[in-house]
């Protein structure tokens, strides 16, 4: 079937599931076959593949007895070949995904292994998608009252993912524990904690992004998270100098970004103490005490506290 077909048996299915039972089992079977093929080996040849994907993924609500676990070839696929498919694809597969969650067809906590693990591609708009759709999970099931369930179980994960050796993926970790305290979703000690925790990581990125938190800079680094660009080495995010920068000047700052910054600084100062203030344990206590004191010892930083209150 072309995609036009598809869109229009779509339609039809969502308005008479019954009637059109017979013709969605069959596009499920040439589904399965597709499948079976890509799970040998990943081609080429991918659009009928990905149409079909997003028809049955658009359509399963409607024959929940047909396709009850849908999702779970879609996961199989991704998890076996995700550097190998096309980025087109992939993102396909993805999506589908994240619709079949909207639809509550299948839960957070089954999605969360493989997307972190889809973080390690270098696939900018594929990062984007799954960061913002994680961080708008956890903020939709707290809109009327805290998930705490959820919340346990995917800070739980969090808290493992800081950890990864893959520094994409512990970055984006620790993107979503911040962007989600920034929201104001995740505002509690724990979460502080975590953010804390992941100054213990190996890598300098992630100790830098982490103390970044606590004096309330880390607005702009989630920005970039959301856009994909978590590589602050690359040559698009060094400053560029003389007349390809913001009016013109040498560092690239405007006259707005001077502003914007002035303007946030009262924030940023309340982001700083309350971020410090929920830290729990000594040892990260000690390391942010460290940072907001430069070049001053933890006996002296630690002495400096009681000032702040």
């Amino acid at each position: 079937m072309s995609r036009y077909d598809l869109l229009s048996l779509q339609g039809k299915a969502k308005r008479d599931p019954e009637g059109y039972r017979d013709d969605v089992l069959m596009q499920l079977q040439h589904y399965n076959a597709l499948h079976g093929l890509f799970m040998l080996k990943p081609g080429k040849d991918f659009k009928a593949f990905a149409d079909l994907t997003t028809f049955l993924a658009q359509v399963a609500k409607s024959y929940p007895r047909d396709m009850p676990e849908f999702h779970r070839p879609i996961i199989e696929l991704l998890d076996t070949h995700y550097a190998l498919l096309e980025p087109s694809l992939r993102r396909s597969l993805t999506s589908a995904l994240i619709l079949l969650h909207n639809r509550g067809a299948c839960a957070l906590g089954d999605l969360l292994p493989l997307f972190f693990k889809m973080f390690r591609c270098a696939d900018k708009p594929l990062r984007a998608l799954v960061f913002a759709h994680v961080v708008a999970a956890v903020r939709r099931a707290n809109k009327t009252k805290r998930d705490d369930t959820l919340n346990r179980s995917v800070q739980n994960f969090l808290q493992s993912a800081l950890m990864d050796e893959n520094v994409a993926a512990a970055k984006k970790a620790l993107a979503v524990l911040t962007e989600l305290y920034r929201r104001n979703v995740w505002n509690d000690a724990r979460t502080v904690n975590l953010v804390a925790e992941a100054t213990k990581h190996a890598s300098p990125k992630i100790l830098v992004a982490a103390l970044k938190f606590f004096l309330g800079q880390d607005e702009a680094a989630e920005a970039a998270a959301e856009a994909g660009d978590e590589d602050s080495d690359s040559d698009e995010d060094k400053p560029k100098t003389g007349a390809g920068t913001k009016a013109g000047t040498s560092s690239g700052v405007s006259k707005e970004d001077v502003y914007r910054a002035y303007n946030k600084g009262e924030r940023t100062f309340l982001v700083f103490f309350s971020g410090l203030d929920a830290v729990e344990s000594r040892g990260a206590r000690a390391r942010a005490d460290r940072l907001s004191s430069p070049g001053s010892s933890p006996a002296t930083s630690s002495s400096r506290r009681p000032m702040m209150h």
